[in-house]
């Protein structure tokens, strides 16, 4: 259970790095900032799951480690499969 939360949560800061990008390849700046505060408070949320899950025995450490890997776009992490 606590590996599909961290899954979707590392799906969900790919998707928002992915309109990042579209928002700003398509001129709308605007939408950049709140995309950029929704990725970061996901992000933050991810790493304290994370850090729980691992440190009440949830989680090993290799799966620690493979859901704190640096997120790039939602194809990423859907033909990886995420951690």
């Amino acid at each position: 259970m606590i590996l599909d939360r961290i899954n979707l949560s590392r799906r969900l800061i790919a998707a928002l790095s992915d309109a990042i990008w579209l928002a700003a390849e398509t001129g709308m700046h605007d939408r950049t900032p709140s995309f950029s505060e929704l990725r970061e408070r996901a992000a933050k949320e991810l790493g304290e799951v994370v850090r729980n899950a691992y440190n009440n025995g949830g989680i090993t450490e290799a799966q620690a480690k493979a859901a704190m890997r640096p997120i790039y776009s939602t194809a990423n992490e859907v033909h990886r499969g995420g951690a």
